[in-house]
């Protein structure tokens, strides 16, 4: 693992591994309260033929934190210099849950950087403030945030994260994803509710890159973001869109036959 020196003296740990073969290459981006572990098997199945990047974005997993408040646009950029740091361009870019909003910047901001795009379990939106909230999905991130900064926030936060896994998961997986996630400070947990309730739409219908969204089973069933292909479409100029069965929130860990199978269909056909 390497570390990467950002312009505002935030640490971020990153690893860049992998074979170039010709094939573009892959930068993974994980989500709310996560780091780059969440990526092992697709790192594990695409290493033979691509270069992969992934990194703990600021504040999560190893990476440190500025005073600054944390927002897409801010880890769109982190990832960008990371990229030119490891001298990467026309990558797909992989990104999970709350890693969607950055994703989505990322590929808007930097075209020249970003081929294609992949995401999973993550929701377009308007955009919204959580602090005072004027809609359905609005008032669902202020009452999470109230919960966090309550008195049993981490019982709270820990029992949320554990629910966001399948009933059949592997016990063990989750139990490690889950102390992992805990460990999170909570203004990080916070921080990263805002970057989530950023407007994604307007960067989205700037995009053109081709796209592919993986909904998983729990954002379907649980949240007012739900991961809707006709409503992606209205947004994304180049969608495709796949379902796995038998999930939840976290496909690419609980699935990751379904998830590399997907990805791989998806890259097969760039060229």
């Amino acid at each position: 693992m390497s570390i990467f020196f950002t312009d505002d003296g935030a640490e971020l740990f990153f690893e860049f591994e992998g074979t170039e073969c010709g094939k573009p290459p892959l930068i993974f981006i994980h989500g709310w309260c996560g780091n780059l572990r969440h990526w092992d098997h697709q790192v594990r199945y695409f290493r033979d033929n691509h270069r992969i990047l992934r990194v703990d974005r600021r504040g999560n997993g190893r990476s440190t934190i500025t005073g600054s408040r944390q927002t897409a646009a801010q880890h769109a950029a982190d990832i960008a210099a990371l990229a030119h740091h490891v001298g990467i361009s026309a990558a797909l870019v992989i990104a999970h849950a709350g890693g969607g909003p950055i994703g989505v910047f990322f590929c808007a901001q930097f075209p020249v950087l970003a081929r294609a795009y992949i995401v999973i379990d993550s929701a377009i939106m308007t955009g919204f403030d959580i602090d005072h909230p004027t809609t359905r999905a609005g008032q669902f991130y202020a009452d999470l945030k109230a919960r966090l900064e309550g008195p049993d926030g981490d019982a709270y936060f820990c029992a949320a994260y554990t629910s966001y896994f399948g009933a059949h998961t592997e016990p063990g997986l989750v139990r490690a994803m889950v102390d992992e996630a805990c460990r999170t400070p909570v203004q990080v947990r916070i921080d990263d509710l805002r970057l989530m309730a950023a407007d994604t739409a307007t960067p989205a219908s700037s995009m053109a890159q081709p796209t592919l969204v993986i909904a998983g089973q729990w954002l379907a069933d649980n949240s007012p973001a739900a991961v809707d292909a006709v409503r992606l479409k209205t947004y994304f100029k180049q969608l495709e869109f796949a379902r796995a069965i038998g999930t939840g929130h976290f496909v690419q860990l609980e699935a990751p036959e379904q998830c590399n199978a997907f990805m791989q269909s998806f890259i097969s056909r760039l060229a």
